[in-house]
């Protein structure tokens, strides 16, 4: 079964007419009955019980239909949610950080963070700054927060910002 012959069931399921469905999914009605034949097929049971003048749904086929309209809800949304993981409005960041982030700015920075973008799932994971810099390195991580070592820089590609200067 594909996509297409959900689309299918779900159009003659709601109009109970193979030329309306046809003509709603903008194709002809013999490749429509050969679809949801297929369906059947694949399904092992009959979705429709045909007469020469009706279509109705049989039992299976009620039960089914709001699955299947759920489940091509999500089809439908997957061209945003790709849209919003692409745009950073969704998604996963994963931020490590130093133990005395914890207790300074990373409170403060998470609240700001989950308010702005509700939609990212914010993993945080405790470590020190040489595990997080090995780790952001082998692309485990998108963000750390560290103390940087003065001695020596960050490594390409990593890039360094100060959020905040400690007496310490």
């Amino acid at each position: 079964m594909d996509v297409r012959q959900l689309r299918h069931f779900v159009a003659l399921a709601e109009t109970l007419h193979f030329g309306k469905a046809a003509a709603r999914l903008g194709m002809t009605q013999p490749p429509l009955s050969q679809s949801i034949r297929a369906l059947e097929q694949d399904l092992g049971a009959p979705l429709f019980a045909r007469t020469r003048r009706s279509v109705a749904l049989t039992a299976f086929g009620e039960q089914w239909l709001p699955h299947v309209r759920a489940a091509l809800a999500g089809v439908n949304a997957l061209g945003d949610i790709a849209r919003g993981i692409l745009s950073g409005d969704a998604g996963r960041l994963e931020l490590s950080f130093v133990s005395t982030a914890d207790y300074s700015i990373l409170p403060a920075l998470v609240q700001r963070f989950r308010r702005a973008y509700p939609e990212v799932d914010l993993v945080l994971t405790e470590a020190t700054s040489d595990v997080q810099v090995a780790a952001l390195l082998e692309g485990k991580g998108q963000i750390g927060i560290v103390i940087p070592d003065r001695a020596a820089p960050l490594p390409d590609p990593l890039a360094y910002r100060q959020l905040v200067s400690e007496p310490l």
